[in-house]
């Protein structure tokens, strides 16, 4: 509520620094909530672990889940600071890297398809 309020308020003089207590602003906000987040994906790794699914299909969902946090992050940051182009160019990267992230999982899906079809 602060870095918002504060935010605002420094808009109105400087939109650059605004956008700077913004950015400070979720930094914080992620600083005191990594030990909550630490916690819950040990939390969904032992259970992961326990149920017998192979660990990388958590560990790439998880990779897929912090690519899209952190586009969103990043292009949100460049629409508060005026750069409503370079925001969607920097959308476009994250769903291109998490299409990478994700395209080992699903060649494998495919091939586990393909064999049960030639099976029958």
């Amino acid at each position: 509520m602060v870095g918002g309020i504060l935010s605002m308020t420094v808009k109105q003089y400087k939109k650059e620094y605004a956008v700077l207590v913004g950015l400070a602003t979720v930094l914080c906000i992620l600083f005191f909530t990594l030990d909550t987040l630490e916690e819950a994906i040990a939390s969904v790794m032992l259970i992961t672990e326990k149920s017998g699914v192979d660990t990388r299909y958590f560990v790439a969902v998880m990779k897929v889940v912090g690519v899209a946090y952190i586009t969103q992050f990043g292009a949100e940051i460049l629409r508060d600071g005026g750069e409503g182009a370079i925001a969607l160019k920097v959308e476009l990267a994250g769903k291109v890297f998490i299409l990478g992230l994700t395209l080992p999982i699903i060649t494998e899906f495919l091939e586990v398809c393909v064999n049960a079809l030639s099976a029958v």
